[in-house]
């Protein structure tokens, strides 16, 4: 295992080149060795300072390299960075130069101190740590023998917004563009990743807001809803702003076919047409958007809106192969045949789940899994014939799936509708704003309970019967477990018994010609680059890890592009450095650096509009509204714009590293 040789690592010296073996505490060096396989870190560079793995290493060589990485992504909008990041990258080109002595040392320092202390955002508040600390202790080594630095660099401009989300968005870029009151540059930085940006504006789990960095202050910043607020002010939708584009596909390219439109397949097929790759998109059904179309309530999601946004594909020259089913239609291997060079499958988990009860009849009337309820009300809505429920409704299970059912129920029935979960509130998986909104809406909730029978006469349900549940100790991961309290039974009468406790991929649409194997969940086996155990064929979103998220899927089927663009162009795949360097973030905790150094005013949340309770009864209009301008400006204005720029040296090439960092630069075609 290597070995510090010497650093500066959150205001502490580390000098091993004598012997000796001091590290930074709490720094898992195990996290730090190779960067990909054969090829070891020999520096890391980023807020805490800068660590040496390898004594030869040019010093002043990847600071060089590390500080015209800062230069060139310094926004200009305040001096102190915009300034600072050119003197300090110009001060360590002259020493490489050989003119060194003519660079005032004591005013460079300065300016990295005054970089450090008073610039706008987290870029110029972090990136002169290490120049500091290594003129501070190691100047004699930055300025003897300076060179280039030999071998590569991956750098990575992230925050913990960022890294928390699965697509890896640039959230404080967007939120900057709202706030200067540019809306069409937000949505720009949104579609360098997906199209499904009102989509994703709307439903969103936010795993991004659980990580802001706000939290220390007051209250995260409303990223969801700025993301709206963009999406529906840029005076267009998605479709509308590529229409006329010609598009850019490439004849010499392989076709790629995407099995599935759900948000996986949309955004595999919508990010490979953005390279060029001709695609065509195959689903069982007659419209794109798989479960996000017919599992999302339009309460929560317009339809014609996430029509709108999926009309991209075809502006782009993605062709649709609608009502056409994989395992009836054709067959991974018939695809092959029929000339795609790479396959993707984004068939999603649409079965769903029953509660496996003793004596269990799923025939009942009034017994449904989630996934089918969901799916005959969204024809409903569609055919403008809703269907109707007579008597009280009993929903089980607490993640989202069980809040639309509980919310729908609630609009189409003339009883009461509860919610059974084994666990509490705290435990539960559903976002907590929709548990809120169910509960608004009249949504009774019964946390530590779980059912262990049902009752029925004359083939109907009429009931279930529940056991209180209490928590036990904690297990190997931390989880409080749940046991039944003896001779707590009680009954629920209710004409209408849903299932929400989980979906599953059908496998009867694969034979054992296809070559794709199944993990231990029954998901499709993938590797971290979504390829699966058949050469040139790739899944993602629930198919390959169980029922996720909208921005899951999304995140997913830009992945899969770009693992399929590497397999097409170079005939393997398998490493992704941004996910490696995800990983050495997450291991090293290298975004937890706690409460923001400097002090912020608390600025409250603005509140985002809604549609009375009262009269979301029986509708399925939209609930939540969008901000106004003045909200949306006063929201963005919260940002901390948290960034920071790590980075780290191998002696050998990086593979994909000629794609890193155009990321996010993308704007509107034609802005």
């Amino acid at each position: 295992m290597q070995k510090v040789k010497y650093g500066v690592w959150n205001g502490v010296k580390y000098d091993n080149t004598q012997g000796g073996d001091a590290t930074p505490p709490d720094l898992p060096i195990s996290a730090l060795q190779n960067f990909n396989p054969g090829n070891p870190i020999e520096a890391i560079i980023g807020k805490p300072g800068f660590l040496v793995f390898n004594e030869a290493v040019s010093l002043t060589g990847i600071l060089y390299r590390y500080y015209a990485r800062t230069h060139a992504i310094a926004c200009g909008r305040c001096t102190p960075c915009r300034t600072g990041s050119i003197l300090l990258e110009q001060a360590l080109e002259s020493l490489i130069r050989g003119e060194g002595d003519k660079v005032d040392w004591d005013h460079i320092y300065d300016t990295a101190l005054q970089m450090r202390r008073t610039s706008m955002c987290g870029i110029g508040r972090t990136s002169p740590v290490a120049l500091i600390g290594a003129i501070k202790y190691f100047k004699d080594r930055l300025l003897n023998n300076p060179t280039l630095m030999v071998g590569d660099m991956y750098t990575t401009v992230t925050a913990k917004c960022i890294e928390a989300c699965p697509a890896h968005v640039n959230i404080p870029r967007y939120i900057d563009y709202v706030r200067d009151g540019h809306p069409e540059l937000a949505v720009g930085v949104l579609l360098h990743h997906y199209p499904l940006v009102a989509s994703c504006g709307r439903v969103c789990a936010r795993p991004c807001e659980a990580a802001c960095r706000r939290n220390y202050i007051d209250t995260p910043v409303a990223i969801k809803d700025i993301k709206r607020f963009a999406a529906d002010n840029v005076g267009a939708s998605v479709s509308e702003l590529f229409k006329g584009m010609d598009p850019m596909l490439d004849p010499t390219k392989a076709r790629v076919a995407v099995v599935g439109a759900g948000p996986a397949g949309i955004n595999c097929a919508y990010n490979l047409l953005m390279m060029g790759y001709p695609v065509d998109i195959y689903d069982k059904d007659e419209n794109a958007g798989g479960m996000a179309l017919r599992g999302i309530p339009p309460y929560r999601l317009p339809k014609g809106l996430l029509q709108k946004e999926t009309d991209a594909i075809g502006e782009l020259g993605g062709v649709w192969h609608f009502g056409k089913k994989l395992g009836r239609d054709f067959t991974v291997s018939s695809l092959f045949d029929e000339g795609y060079g790479a396959v993707f499958l984004g068939i999603g988990c649409a079965e769903g789940a029953y509660l496996g009860l003793p004596d269990e009849d799923t025939t009942l009337e009034g017994y449904r899994n989630g996934i089918d309820f969901l799916l005959e009300v969204e024809k409903g809505v569609a055919e403008n014939d809703l269907p109707k429920i007579e008597g009280d409704v009993v929903v089980v299970g607490c993640g989202n799936v069980a809040m639309d059912c509980c919310r729908t129920a609630k609009r189409i029935c003339t009883g009461k509708v509860h919610v059974v979960y084994r666990r509490t509130v705290h435990e539960a998986s559903a976002d907590p704003e929709e548990i809120e909104a169910a509960q608004a809406e009249g949504v009774e909730f019964h946390f530590l309970t779980n059912p262990v029978g049902m009752h029925s006469a004359d083939g109907k349900v009429t009931g279930v019967r529940l056991v209180k549940m209490e928590l036990t100790e904690k297990d190997a991961r931390g989880r409080r477990g749940v046991r039944a309290i003896e001779g707590s039974e009680f009954d629920i009468s209710c004409s209408t018994l849903i299932a929400a406790i989980g979906q599953k991929l059908d496998r009867t649409a694969f034979t054992e010609a296809d070559g794709v194997l199944f993990d231990r969940r029954g998901n499709i086996a993938v590797t971290s680059a979504l390829a699966t155990s058949r050469p040139g064929v790739f899944a993602g979103g629930d198919c390959a890890t169980g029922p996720t998220t909208l921005i899951g899927g999304l995140a997913h089927g830009e992945r899969a592009a770009y693992s399929i663009d590497e397999y097409l162009s170079r005939g393997s795949v398998g490493f992704v450095p941004r996910f490696r360097m995800g990983q050495i973030l997450h291991d090293c905790r290298l975004l937890e650096d706690g409460r923001p150094e400097q002090p912020h005013r608390k600025m409250p949340r603005e509140k985002l509009p809604q549609m009375r309770v009262e009269d979301r009864e029986g509708n399925f209009c939209e609930v939540d509204q969008t901000f106004t301008a003045e909200q949306a400006q006063r929201e963005a204005a919260r940002c901390m714009r948290c960034y920071r720029l790590y980075a780290v040296v191998t002696p050998r090439p990086i593979p994909g590293n000629e794609r890193i960092d155009y990321q996010n630069e993308k704007v509107l075609p034609g802005a």
